[in-house]
């Protein structure tokens, strides 16, 4: 692209390059007549932090997984284990979300092979989802924690319609 006339430059190209960028959620390409070019880029948010083949990676909410060599303000994010695609996860954050569990409270986050997720609390509470109903399973965890008698440190809803209350 550089030293080539503005004119002769194609919008996919610049896209192209601009898409090699994992952590950038949006852009806008103006082209400034005679030639300049000016790109609005914005960074997509970053939600947790996970490892892949040994390396250490941020989830975006653009659905990628970014290298965490070029950012340092990650520390606070929750850990993903497991194998799992970062639309997967994103969708359970979404869900997550509707809830009144609050995301900021979640330490680590663990995927399983069959679809389940678990969850570690700052406070090392551990919530064990059940594969399906996930949106039921937490109006009954928010009940549990808003109601003030949790005196356990593990809530297991894997079995349909039983919960189980243990110390761990």
């Amino acid at each position: 692209i550089k030293n080539t006339n503005i004119f002769f430059i194609d919008d996919e190209i610049i896209k192209n390059h601009i898409n090699k960028y994992s952590f950038i959620k949006g852009y806008n390409i103006l082209k400034i007549y005679p030639s300049k070019i000016l790109l609005e880029l914005k960074q997509t948010n970053f939600l947790a932090q996970t490892i892949v083949n040994n390396r250490l990676y941020l989830i975006g909410a653009n659905e990628k997984f970014i290298d965490v060599e070029r950012f340092d303000n990650y520390k606070n994010l929750p850990i993903v284990y497991g194998k799992f695609e970062a639309k997967n996860f994103i969708s359970f954050i979404k869900i997550l979300n509707q809830s009144d569990f609050k995301y900021k409270d979640i330490k680590e986050i663990f995927f399983y092979p069959s679809g389940r997720v678990d969850i570690k609390t700052y406070d090392n509470l551990i919530i064990k989802f059940p594969k399906k109903n996930l949106k039921k399973a937490l109006k009954i965890i928010n009940k549990l924690i808003n109601s003030g008698n949790l005196k356990n440190n593990l809530i297991d809803l894997r079995v349909s319609n039983q919960l189980i209350l243990s110390n761990e």
